[in-house]
């Protein structure tokens, strides 16, 4: 029993280790060396019962459920993409290739689609490492640096 109490002095907080090993066994050594040392009022902290035993734990039953489909939280543009999705459309915002230019002349520029009335547009000109950025409006064909025309295409929004 000494080493059980000499064990607690020497640390300055006992470990959930130690604390299991000593409450072990019905009142566990620990609630008898507390009741030596007239320290009845510690038991409960150690989880030691004044009539004997640990303290029980409860525990709730966790439902297994099944998650919620994607479709019934999605909400606006997300939930049109995953409509267009399951409809087959893979790329609905056709972002997988870059488009290529036309030819690119003032009377047959390189059209380019928007559901909107503007759309910021990078021409990678012949020379060039980096795209030279430009703001296209709808209306006339704009012209790039390096000569290629490009127009605005209404298309609707999806």
């Amino acid at each position: 029993m000494s080493s059980f109490i000499s064990r607690l002095l020497k640390s300055p907080f006992a470990s959930k280790r130690l604390v299991s090993q000593l409450t072990q066994r019905g009142e566990g050594k620990l609630g008898a060396v507390l009741r030596q040392l007239g320290l009845k009022r510690m038991l409960g902290i150690f989880g030691v019962k004044e009539g004997g035993g640990t303290r029980a734990i409860s525990t709730t039953p966790v439902l297994k459920k099944e998650l919620t489909d994607d479709m019934e939280l999605a909400t606006g543009i997300f939930k049109r993409e995953l409509m267009l999705r399951q409809a087959g459309c893979n790329d609905p915002w056709a972002m997988k290739r870059p488009m290529k230019r036309g030819a690119g002349r003032e009377n047959d520029p390189t059209v380019i689609p928007s559901a909107f009335d503007g759309r910021l547009v990078g021409c990678l000109c012949l020379g060039d490492r980096a795209p030279k950025w430009m703001w296209l409006e709808k209306g006339n064909p704009k012209r790039c640096e390096c000569g290629h025309y490009y127009v605005l295409k209404n298309v609707p929004a999806i």
